[in-house]
């Protein structure tokens, strides 16, 4: 009896420790994790954002992301802050598509790339993040490398932001004039009809 107890007991622990790694939850780990962030404890914060990520939550992978690129609790890194954004971008996080965008406009962990920059801009601004309807705004009225000046996009997104920002609006109407009418109603055409497009619910 006792053997068959004890048998028993052994194998309840052993389950439980099976157990124990798959009852952990990414989504209170990242929690916890921006809570310790916000006191300075960096050391438990990564560690927990570490846990988090490794079960897929965007959040998590974006905030390490942040870490490495303003080295709280680590050694700067562009490099490794361009990885995670990378990663939480992929999932369509879309603060992440435009922290990602930023590293590629500036350079920062990876060769200037404005053609990804405004790939991964063009990302979040079609979700409706709008700073990066406004840094597409901007690129596209001066134009950069491999970016050509285009007034009806910068109208476009310039004109989305307006519907937040009011600083927006100003910009688009000194760039209206330099539409012709039929690029104008193609561009109003678009505002008027466009809708965000939400990255796929988590599963």
């Amino acid at each position: 009896m006792k053997q068959t107890i004890r048998s028993l007991f052994i194998g309840f622990s052993v389950v439980l420790a099976l157990a124990g790694p798959a009852m952990a939850d990414p989504d209170k780990d990242a929690e916890a994790a921006f809570a310790a962030d916000q006191k300075g404890d960096y050391a438990t914060a990564m560690k927990l954002y570490m846990s988090a990520a490794a079960g897929g939550v965007p959040y998590a992978m974006f905030n390490l992301g942040i870490m490495y690129f303003d080295g709280k609790g680590v050694d700067r890194s562009y490099i490794l802050a361009m990885k995670w954004h990378r990663q939480a971008a992929d999932t369509g996080y879309h603060q992440a598509q435009y922290a990602l965008a930023n590293m590629y406009e500036k350079g920062q962990g990876v060769k200037k790339d404005m053609v990804q920059a405004v790939q991964w801009y063009t990302k979040a601004a079609e979700q409706g993040f709008v700073p990066a309807q406004n840094n597409l705004g901007v690129i596209y009225t001066t134009g950069d490398v491999g970016v050509p000046p285009n007034p009806q996009q910068a109208y476009l997104w310039f004109s989305l932001a307006a519907k937040e920002d009011a600083s927006a609006a100003a910009r688009a109407a000194r760039i209206k004039p330099k539409l012709t009418p039929p690029q104008l109603a193609d561009a109003d055409k678009q505002i008027k009809e466009w809708k965000p497009k939400l990255p796929p619910a988590k599963k």
